[in-house]
């Protein structure tokens, strides 16, 4: 018996860009619990909330990375095992909102879709 291999479907650019907007948009929402008016001390350092902060920047830089990526393969016109794995980790990240109630429509349904080939 042949094994089949299935390929990802790699997304549209403007697809890329709502995912990476959603994932830095709930980002930004996350680490808003660590950001201090003018004037306040600083969070310790080994702060629950300096760690949603780090975490939440952390997120942030992860996708910004595995965009680029992704977007430069897909530019090429011929994007390949780098362009796939870039997208297998961005749908891993996105599947955290799955189930969120602000996650816009298309973007649940790209989750949902993919979510068979990640099991």
């Amino acid at each position: 018996m042949t094994e089949r291999i299935v390929q990802p479907s790699l997304p549209t650019r403007d697809q890329l860009c709502a995912l990476r907007d959603f994932v830095h948009g709930r980002s930004y929402s996350a680490g808003s619990v660590a950001i201090r008016l003018p004037g306040e001390p600083p969070h310790a350092a080994d702060s629950g909330v300096a760690d949603v902060a780090r975490a939440s920047g952390a997120l942030y830089d992860v996708t910004n990375v595995l965009c680029k990526r992704l977007f430069a393969e897909i530019d090429t016109g011929q994007p390949g095992v780098a362009a796939e794995l870039a997208w297998e980790a961005l749908l891993a990240i996105a599947d955290a909102w799955r189930d969120a109630p602000n996650v816009p429509t298309e973007l649940r349904k790209l989750i949902l879709d993919a979510a068979p080939r990640r099991a």
